[in-house]
């Protein structure tokens, strides 16, 4: 009898102790606290200790982990783990852990740990951790060998456990080396000649992409800044007009700029395409290896928005292929054809370049000074609405998807104008057809950069 009322006094002490305003404040775990989590192992994969707050988890592998982080971060959490890897240690970090215990730690996962300050224990530390047949790593620590960062491995693993799921990178901090950062972070090698693919802004407007804004990623991919003539009346619809737009706007003094159909177009199929069988193109896009679609997401007085899929598709075709789109395969309805055909002229087209770069393109939107209107227009309307960020994705239906949801649920009331524009135009009807047309898909994972 004794004996029970000692053990549950010392219980109850316990209990007080981790309750207590002294143990909250230190942030420390009493060694009996953390002997008790660690028993906790033999039954379960993982622990989860926070705010006095016990979670375990059954689910094997690195599974358990995305669970959590799904819908939770570690910050202020000791975690204690079956098995630590890089995969897991990037994960941990990710999350903003504090003390991470594990009974088997690879030396990779320390380096990682050690490096991004996070407190560790390990039972015991191996060089690896190996695939359950021992010949070899650990299928997630392969894929996170030559991760560069927390959030890319993240990337990489939830992408594995979710292929149907597009990764989409985001940043709020609207700066020129984060578009760097973000191309990097997405891993995508362009090799080869290079072309950066921008709006080099009708004269008249300002909101474009400015010059020094996108110097440091065309000089990182050693680029040529590549555009098409306009299809409507401007300062953009002859290549020596346009020559002189780009000159007064500054792009020819950070990097080479080639006008793509100066010399012409060329035709690429549209496979199975919901009005147009062919997009015609600037001729010297077939000089380029790779290229990196970088756009400036906004309204759009005729698309309802412009991100991604518009850059790619309007912004590649030549002068003619423009109208081609715009009339939905007659160029003499550029202005008074169906609003949803010219919509799926757009992702049409789309289609037809993805296919044509077969896998050598990726997309960064940059959502600043986003005006109702396109920079296509001389005079656009001011922004209304605050600068949200920098995304980045492989997939350009899953990024401008996510600038689109990003819009709505910005809690500033100067998106209400910018939402009028794009379901005005039903511009969200681009996205739902490229997506249809497998040129991407909508629903993505926002993973922004620590």
């Amino acid at each position: 009898m004794y004996k029970f009322l000692k053990a549950a006094l010392v219980g109850l002490l316990s209990f007080f102790f981790l309750m207590s305003p002294a143990f909250c404040k230190e942030n420390k775990l009493p060694n009996k606290t953390k002997s008790m989590l660690i028993n906790k192992l033999k039954d379960v994969s993982l622990v989860i200790y926070k705010d006095n707050q016990v979670q375990t988890y059954s689910e094997h592998g690195i599974v358990p982990l995305l669970l959590y982080l799904d819908n939770n971060n570690f910050k202020g959490t000791y975690a204690f783990d079956k098995t630590v890897g890089r995969a897991a240690a990037y994960l941990y970090v990710y999350g903003d852990a504090q003390y991470v215990y594990a009974d088997v730690m690879s030396k990779p996962a320390i380096e990682i740990l050690k490096q991004h300050n996070v407190k560790y224990e390990a039972k015991k530390v191996v060089a690896e951790i190996q695939n359950k047949d021992k010949t070899g790593l650990c299928p997630f620590e392969e894929l996170t060998k030559n991760a560069t960062s927390p959030a890319q491995a993240y990337g990489l693993i939830y992408k594995k456990i979710h292929p149907d799921t597009a990764i989409v990178y985001f940043t709020p901090d609207i700066k020129s080396e984060n578009v760097v950062e973000i191309y990097k972070t997405l891993g995508k090698n362009l090799s080869g000649k290079v072309a950066v693919k921008l709006h080099s802004g009708e004269p008249g407007g300002h909101n474009f992409l400015q010059p020094d804004f996108v110097k440091p990623v065309v000089d990182y991919l050693n680029a040529t800044i590549v555009e098409c003539n306009t299809a409507y009346e401007g300062r953009r619809n002859t290549t020596a007009e346009h020559k002189k737009a780009i000159s007064e706007h500054g792009f020819d003094k950070i990097a080479k700029v080639d006008i793509m159909d100066e010399d012409g177009q060329m035709e690429l199929p549209v496979e199975n395409g919901k009005q147009i069988k062919v997009n015609y193109v600037g001729s010297h896009l077939k000089n380029y290896d790779s290229m990196l679609v970088l756009s400036h997401f906004k309204g759009h007085q005729m698309g309802g928005f412009g991100g991604a899929l518009k850059n790619m598709s309007i912004g590649i075709a030549s002068s003619y292929g423009k109208a081609y789109i715009h009339g939905a395969g007659n160029p003499d309805e550029m202005w008074t054809c169906e609003q949803d055909k010219f919509l799926e002229s757009m992702a049409d087209a789309d289609k037809s370049v993805m296919d044509y770069m077969k896998g050598n393109i990726t997309f960064i939107n940059v959502m600043s000074r986003m005006s109702i209107d396109c920079d296509c227009n001389n005079n656009p309307a001011e922004p209304e609405i605050a600068d949200i960020g920098i995304l980045g994705s492989d997939d350009p239906v899953a990024l401008d998807q996510a600038c689109v949801d990003l819009i709505y649920q910005s809690k500033d009331e100067g998106k209400a104008s910018l939402i009028k524009r794009m379901e005005e135009k039903h511009g969200i009807h681009t996205v739902e057809a490229a997506a249809d047309l497998g040129v991407g898909v909508r629903k993505y994972k926002l993973i922004e950069l620590k």
